[in-house]
């Protein structure tokens, strides 16, 4: 059954070990795909914030010798942080997690981390499968009436898509997680698109 994971943290937490090649964030050109700031409200002051807390949370994680080896993304969006990657054990999920938290500046943070199993011929092709499935739920996402896919990011990890990014209003966020749900291969979704929120965009204008 598909389901959807409201705007929380998310710790999954599975069973296995295994090394990763690299730790890596998503850089500039990434980050751009997940808004659109002319339609939803965000001025290029809180993107270059956004992008700022990004980088922090970036290299909080870097810092740590003990997650050398894993591929860990992180977003930041209106002050909302993102962690997602595979990670070796329950335990460095849990200490992901807290080393994300000491990021000053963000308003919340979620996070995604599977444990990657071991490493095996199919776990191989369980990553090309991944892949394509990303390839695919894109692809929907670009044909969906009242979706505007360059403002959806879609990252996928053991068949679970994650969304993010912001989006005019409810009824586009609706129509993305179903364009998803209708995916052959989609097990779950998390679907972590935010809304505009007007009150925090009312402050930062004043702010600056």
């Amino acid at each position: 059954m598909l389901t959807s994971t409201p705007h929380r943290v998310f710790l999954f937490m599975g069973l296995g070990i295994a090394v990763v090649l690299l730790c890596e964030g998503c850089g500039g050109e990434k980050y751009r795909t997940v808004v659109d700031a002319a339609e939803t409200g965000l001025s290029s002051l809180t993107l270059a914030d956004d992008y700022r807390h990004q980088r922090r949370l970036q290299e909080a994680l870097l810092a740590e010798p003990a997650f050398a080896g894993l591929e860990l993304m992180s977003y930041v969006i209106m002050d909302h942080g993102y962690v997602i990657g595979h990670v070796q054990s329950p335990e460095q999920a849990e200490a992901v997690y807290q080393a994300a938290s000491k990021v000053e500046g963000l308003r919340s943070l979620n996070a995604f981390l599977p444990v990657k199993r071991p490493s095996t011929f199919d776990s191989v092709r369980k990553g090309s499968s991944d892949a394509e499935l990303k390839a695919q739920v894109e692809a929907a996402l670009a044909r969906t009436p009242g979706v505007v896919d360059t403002r959806v990011h879609v990252e996928i990890l053991d068949d679970r898509a994650i969304l993010l990014g912001v989006v005019s209003g409810s009824e586009e966020k609706t129509r993305a997680e179903h364009a998803v749900a209708s995916t052959l291969g989609v097990k779950r979704i998390i679907n972590w698109l935010l809304l505009p929120d007007t009150e925090y965009l009312a402050i930062r204008s004043q702010v600056f």
